[in-house]
C-alpha cells in the first residue's frame, strides 16, 4: 500500500491544499482531522476522485482527539506514514490583555495538540522505522506584535517540539520538520482580517501589492514544500524550521526606527 497521511485543519485552508497534493503525488490515502464537520464531509467528497478520504470530526483541544484520530488512521489505513499539524488557533492577545482562557484556548490548540498528536503517531511510525511529521508553525514564532504575543508564544513553543522531536527520533527514522508561514491568504486568514479586525473584502490587494512577489503565499505553496519535505531529496533533513517567508528575516530597507510609512 502507499503512504498515508493524517492531516489537522483538513476541513479547509492549508490542510485541504496538503492533503489534495499529497492524493495527486501518489499517496494511498488521507485522514483529515477539524472541529468542523460539514466542511470536512465536503472536502472529502471534493477529494475522492483524488484517492481514498478518511474524515475524523473532533476538537484538538480535547484530550482523546488525538488517540481516536491515530486509531481511525490505522483501522482504515493499517498505517500512518506523514502527520501534518497543520491546525491553529489564531486569537489575538499580548502580554496585557491576554485573559487565563484565552492563553489556555491558544497553548491547547497550538501546543498540546500537536504534542499530543505526535505522541500518538510516532507509536507507529517508529514501530515502522519510517514517518514524517511537519508542524505548521508561525514567523510569529519569532516575536510578533505586541498585539499577537499569546500566539506567537504558543507558536515559538511548538518550533521548539518539533526541533526536539526530531531529536528524540533521529534514529528511529522518524523525521520532523516546523514550518514558520509567512501572510498566507487562507480562509481562515480571511475571516480574522475581515470579521475580527473589519477590513474589507479586498484587504488582501493592497498587502499583495507591497509584497515581492506582488502576491500573499498560498495554500498551494504550502502544500509543495510539504510535498519536497516528504519526498526522497528531503530524506537527509531533519529537525529543520523553514521560515516560508518572501520578506527575509532580521533584515530591512531602512532601519525600523527610520521609517515614516
Amino acid at each position: 500500500m502507499g503512504r498515508i497521511a493524517l492531516i489537522t485543519g483538513g476541513a479547509q485552508g492549508l490542510g485541504a491544499a496538503i492533503a489534495a497534493q499529497f492524493l495527486r503525488d501518489g499517496f494511498a490515502g488521507v485522514v483529515l482531522v477539524d472541529r468542523n464537520v460539514k466542511k470536512l464531509a465536503v472536502q472529502a467528497k471534493a477529494l475522492a476522485e483524488l484517492g481514498a478520504v478518511e474524515i475524523f470530526g473532533g476538537d484538538l483541544a480535547d484530550d482523546e482527539t488525538a488517540a481516536k484520530a491515530v486509531a481511525l488512521c490505522i483501522d482504515k489505513f493499517g498505517r500512518i506514514d506523514v502527520l501534518v499539524n497543520a491546525a491553529g488557533n489564531t486569537e489575538r492577545g499580548g502580554i496585557s490583555d491576554t485573559t487565563p482562557d484565552a492563553f489556555h484556548r491558544l497553548f491547547n490548540v497550538n501546543v498540546k495538540a500537536p504534542l499530543q498528536m505526535m505522541q500518538e503517531a510516532t507509536k507507529h511510525m517508529v514501530a515502522a522505522k519510517s514517518g514524517v511529521i511537519i508542524n505548521v508553525t508561525s514567523m510569529l514564532a519569532h516575536g510578533g506584535p505586541p498585539s499577537i504575543g499569546t500566539y506567537a508564544a504558543s507558536k515559538a513553543a511548538l518550533v521548539a517540539l518539533s526541533k526536539n522531536a526530531a531529536n528524540a527520533f533521529k534514529r528511529e527514522g522518524v523525521r520532523v520538520f516546523a514550518i514558520n508561514l509567512g501572510w498566507a491568504l487562507t480562509e481562515g486568514e480571511h475571516a480574522l482580517q475581515t470579521g475580527f479586525h473589519g477590513l474589507p473584502e479586498n484587504w488582501h490587494e493592497d498587502i499583495a501589492a507591497r509584497m515581492p512577489s506582488g502576491r500573499l503565499i498560498s495554500p498551494e505553496d504550502v502544500a509543495g514544500l510539504c510535498a519536497f519535505l516528504v519526498s526522497p531529496p528531503a530524506q537527509m533533513m531533519n529537525g529543520v524550521v523553514i521560515d516560508y517567508e518572501q520578506m527575509p528575516i532580521g533584515v530591512y530597507d531602512v532601519h525600523p526606527a527610520l521609517r515614516v510609512d
